[in-house]
Order: C-alpha cells, then sequence, then structure tokens
C-alpha cells in the first residue's frame, strides 16, 4: 500500500509541476505582448535602421525650419515725404497681402516722422543691407496707377522680393488701411507743432472752442512743377480752387488754413468767396505742416504726393484736381486712364 500511495504521490506532484510551469509560460507570453504593445510598433533592430530614421527626422526638421523662415519684402527708397508714404504704405500693403515682412532701416524716413513699430509685417532693423542683398526683383509698369501684375507671385519661406517703384496707388495698401493707421502715427513734436497753429488761427478769428468752427486745409502745390519741363506735370488753376472753395463753404462756420510754398501767388489767387483764410508760414520740417493738414477736418488738394497725403491722414471730405498730367507726356502715361488709381473714388474732382 505504502508503495502505491508513494506512486500516485509523486504523480501528483508531477501533474502540478507542469501546470505550474504551464501557468509560467503562459504568464510570461502575456507580459512580452504587455511590453511590446507599450513602444512603437516599428522598433529599430540595426545601425542601417538607427542610421535611416536619424536621417528621416533631421529631413523633418530641416523643413519645419523651413517653414518658419520669414519671407522679406524690400523696396527702394526714392523722393521725399509723399512718394516716402506711398511706397510705405504700398509695400506693408504687398507684405499684408502675401504674409511677408516689409523691411526698412531704422533710420528711414518714416520712422523719424513716424510711431512705427515692428509688427507681423513690418521689420525695423539695421541688417537691410544684408537682407535684402539677394533679393527677387518685380517692377510696376505704372508709376501713378495700380499695376495688378506686381501682385502675381507666390512667395516661398525664406525668399526675398524686392518690389520697385513709386507704387502710387491706394490700391496697393487698401486692404491694409486699419493697420497702417496703427504704423502712421504722427510723433509728438509734429502732432505740437500742428496744435499750436490751431491754435494761432482760433485766436486770430476769435473762436473759443475747436468745436465751433470747420477747419478746411489747402494745399497748394506748385515750385518746380511750375517750371517748364517736358514730363508732364500741371498746377491747379485760379478756377479749380473757386470751385473746391465753393464746395466747402456750404459749412456755416468754415476757416481755410493755407499750406504752400508759393504764398505770393495762392495770396493774389485766393478766391473772394473765402470769407476766412489763415496763410500758415512754411515750416522748416515739412512733417510739421503734413501733420497741420491732417490736424483739419477737411482737405482741398491741389496736385502731388504731400497734399494726397495730407488728405488721407484727415480722413474727411477731400477735393482734387483732375489734371494732374498733361496729355501725350510721360507722366500721363504713368496713370490710369481715368486717374482714379491714384484719386480716392469717394473724392471730389474739380
Amino acid at each position: 500500500m505504502s508503495a502505491i500511495f508513494r506512486t500516485r504521490k509523486l504523480q501528483g506532484l508531477f501533474v502540478l509541476l507542469s501546470l505550474l510551469i504551464g501557468l509560467a509560460v503562459l504568464f510570461r507570453h502575456h507580459r512580452s505582448n504587455d511590453v511590446s504593445e507599450e513602444f512603437p510598433s516599428r522598433i529599430l533592430v540595426s545601425i542601417d535602421d538607427s542610421i535611416n530614421e536619424n536621417n528621416r527626422n533631421a529631413e523633418r526638421n530641416t523643413k519645419s525650419q523651413a517653414l518658419r523662415k520669414p519671407i522679406y519684402l524690400c523696396g527702394y527708397n526714392i523722393g521725399r515725404i509723399g512718394n516716402r508714404l506711398f511706397q510705405f504704405a504700398s509695400l506693408y500693403g504687398i507684405a499684408y497681402l502675401k504674409g511677408m515682412k516689409y523691411v526698412i532701416h531704422t533710420e528711414d524716413v518714416i520712422n523719424q516722422i513716424f510711431l512705427t513699430h515692428n509688427d507681423s509685417n513690418l521689420l525695423i532693423t539695421d541688417e537691410v543691407e544684408a537682407i535684402c542683398n539677394v533679393t527677387i526683383y518685380r517692377r510696376e509698369s505704372l508709376c501713378c496707377g495700380f499695376d495688378s501684375r506686381v501682385l502675381n507671385f507666390n512667395p516661398r519661406p525664406g525668399e526675398t522680393y524686392r518690389v520697385i517703384t513709386y507704387l502710387q496707388s491706394w490700391k496697393y495698401f487698401e486692404n491694409a488701411k486699419e493697420q497702417l493707421k496703427k504704423q502712421l502715427v504722427f510723433k509728438p513734436k509734429s502732432i505740437a507743432s500742428a496744435e499750436n497753429v490751431i491754435a494761432e488761427v482760433l485766436k486770430k478769428f476769435n473762436v473759443t472752442s475747436r468745436r465751433d468752427v470747420v477747419l478746411v486745409a489747402m494745399h497748394i502745390r506748385r515750385g518746380d512743377m511750375t517750371m517748364k519741363n517736358t514730363y508732364g506735370h500741371e498746377v491747379a488753376t485760379p478756377e479749380y480752387l473757386y470751385k473746391a472753395v465753393d464746395h466747402f463753404n456750404n459749412f456755416l462756420t468754415v476757416i481755410y488754413v493755407v499750406c504752400s510754398t508759393d504764398l505770393t501767388w495762392i495770396k493774389a489767387n485766393m478766391p473772394k468767396i473765402a470769407e476766412r483764410v489763415y496763410f500758415n508760414t512754411p515750416n522748416a520740417y515739412p512733417e510739421n505742416d503734413l501733420a497741420l493738414i491732417a490736424s483739419c477736418d477737411h482737405v482741398i488738394t491741389t496736385v502731388g504726393t504731400f497734399g494726397w497725403w495730407g488728405a488721407w491722414f484727415s480722413g474727411g471730405l477731400v477735393t482734387y484736381y483732375k489734371w494732374p498730367a498733361r496729355d501725350g507726356t510721360v507722366l500721363r502715361k504713368g496713370f490710369s486712364e481715368d486717374f482714379m488709381d491714384f484719386f480716392y473714388p469717394k473724392w471730389v474732382g474739380y
């Protein structure tokens, strides 16, 4: 009996041991599956795989960095304040449209006059020469009109473009008008100068409150445009001034503030229907005169870009001389057929 009992006991232990071994194998297999699920399905199994994976990661990083590279837009600075304002505004508008950064120098005349600042479409820097050294050029076909072909490009990250030259059309920057208003804020010294002149105007005509009058700025551009030339500039006539003044005489309490470098001519040709006129002595700093025009309620422009921008800053009613260029001349060919790429549609021409 004891021998039989021992045999059965050994058999039982063998079965139990077999079960334990089986359970251990199953548990190990289950753990192996769990661990494999914690790692990516693609496991590096060789040095070659590791090198290839590193190369793929480097390529992805390079592409990512390239996409983050800014696309720069440069211009060609030419002319005085009015011309520079058109270039600045148009290039800013193009940069805004194309998702680029317009680059200007810290010592640019625009920065000297206005409280410009870096934003998503403007970079003010000392490194203009380095940034704009290698560029893709695009040039306008009209100096004073809108050329849609200038905008016919799709910039890629890391590229630098240069668009030239005058870009004198509101159509280039109408899309970014609100952003430009934040950039083109006169510096305090120009605002103070304009306020001082307006105080003198009110004092001269015994006006106690600025709210009691309507100030209409008149910018009379003559100077170099009166010289004999074949380029094609025209100047406003006395007949135009009469129509412009008559246009604003509908206001009951209007004072005309005249800005011109040719006060002798305008004093001799100022329409008699203008009852109250203040002739402003030209400022040594033209930007102060521009701020004065901008501070008035409405503007009478004649020709040129300086008065144009004074009118734009003012934001009021504006009249303009309809024929700024002589037919058949180089200048006339630079405008659109009806001049309306240059003049705002809401402005009134005589």
